[in-house]
């Protein structure tokens, strides 16, 4: 087994002598294992092939000269580093982050190119057994590149009956609230088109001679929802022209 001389006297294990990484972040000071950064983020490796100099002085080999990272929150990087650190060592079995920690790991592992991590954070997220509302499904797909979440989020959105609210619009961002509310506009016109339509279908109905035959209830359900499924495809097809997806 190869192994690197330190000094006359010791050796570093290649494989369980673990290198480190300190980190500054607000008034906080986070040492933690360099091998997932540098194996799982392609940001991380590039930077850690750079010149480093003299180990007592190279950023982030000590405590006196930790890597900053400004405009990253305290417990953003608690999430994150949580969060990857269970991934190396437990696949997450047991991680218990909340929906804020998550989003954090879905904003640092995009921003750092930590690509596994990254759909690990989307995947709890939205879990089947908890989806997630779906102004904050579209927000977050907008902002992170999640282009699978963003058709099914408009869908939700365009065919509820509650209208989009100031607060929704503002984080979903004013230009695709009022695209959406237009939409909706569109889709209320043709639901009063075919209720019109449906009732006059009713009406020559009940004029036909009582000898003919009628729809069996099952033949009702299936038509509607062969209905149900052509507003899906409309909407469907309006939602990707008007957000160009």
């Amino acid at each position: 087994m190869a192994e690197s001389t330190v000094s006359n006297r010791w050796s570093r294990h290649v494989e369980f002598y673990v290198h480190t990484v300190t980190f500054l972040v607000e008034d906080h000071l986070f040492r933690i294992p360099r091998e997932p950064l540098e194996t799982e983020s392609t940001v991380f490796r590039d930077t850690f092939l750079l010149p480093q100099g003299d180990s007592e002085t190279a950023e982030g080999q000590s405590d006196t000269c930790p890597v900053t990272l400004p405009g990253i929150s305290k417990k953003e990087f608690e999430g994150f580093v949580r969060a990857l650190m269970h991934r190396q060592h437990g696949k997450n079995k047991g991680l218990s982050l909340s929906q804020a920690q998550w989003t954090s790991v879905l904003k640092l592992s995009t921003t750092w190119k930590f690509d596994e991590l990254r759909n690990v954070a989307i995947q709890h997220l939205d879990p089947p057994s908890r989806p997630l509302n779906p102004v904050d499904k579209f927000a977050l797909a907008s902002t992170y590149g999640i282009k699978k979440w963003l058709l099914p989020a408009l869908l939700v959105l365009a065919q509820r009956p509650e209208p989009i609210k100031i607060e929704e619009g503002r984080r979903m961002g004013f230009e695709n609230a009022l695209k959406l509310a237009a939409l909706r506009e569109q889709l209320e016109e043709t639901k009063v088109i075919d209720r019109i339509c449906e009732k006059y279908i009713l009406k020559t109905r009940d004029e036909k001679p009582k000898a003919s035959k009628y729809e069996s209830p099952k033949s009702r359900d299936e038509r509607s929802a062969e209905k149900l499924k052509e507003r899906d495809k409309e909407c469907i097809e309006l939602l990707t022209q008007l957000f160009g997806l």
